[in-house]
């Protein structure tokens, strides 16, 4: 879930700032992320080397509002797993919209490329 994986591959299918829940803590801050097929990953700012990471394939996109306390917050979570691999809140309904759609077509099309392969 961390580490630099990401950093040289090209433009992203989509990027932008976004609010992060730390897995730690709990806090919020404002990270960068980009989504590169299947990655999404995170920085501290853009173009910087990603801080951290997490693999879509398999996942699903729920709005989080009600657990997070935050508007148009979305979890990223992976099928039958009930810890999401990471929180993000957006600036508006419209760019939650945005991202999820994005997040669960990289998840499709690597379940797909998963399955081909096996």
């Amino acid at each position: 879930r961390s580490g630099g994986e990401g950093e040289a591959l090209g433009p992203p299918d989509k990027a932008g700032a976004l609010g992060k829940r730390s897995d730690h803590l709990g806090q919020w801050r404002v990270r960068f992320f980009s989504l590169h097929g299947r990655t999404l990953g995170w920085s501290r700012a853009e173009g910087e080397p990603h801080h951290g990471h997490v693999d879509v394939a398999g996942s699903r996109c729920l709005a989080a509002d009600f657990e997070t306390g935050r508007a148009f917050s979305l979890s990223v979570a992976r099928g039958g797993e009930a810890a999401p691999l990471v929180v993000v809140a957006c600036s508006t309904a419209r760019e939650r919209r945005e991202w999820r759609a994005a997040i669960e077509a990289a998840a499709r099309a690597a379940a797909e490329e998963d399955a081909e392969a096996a």
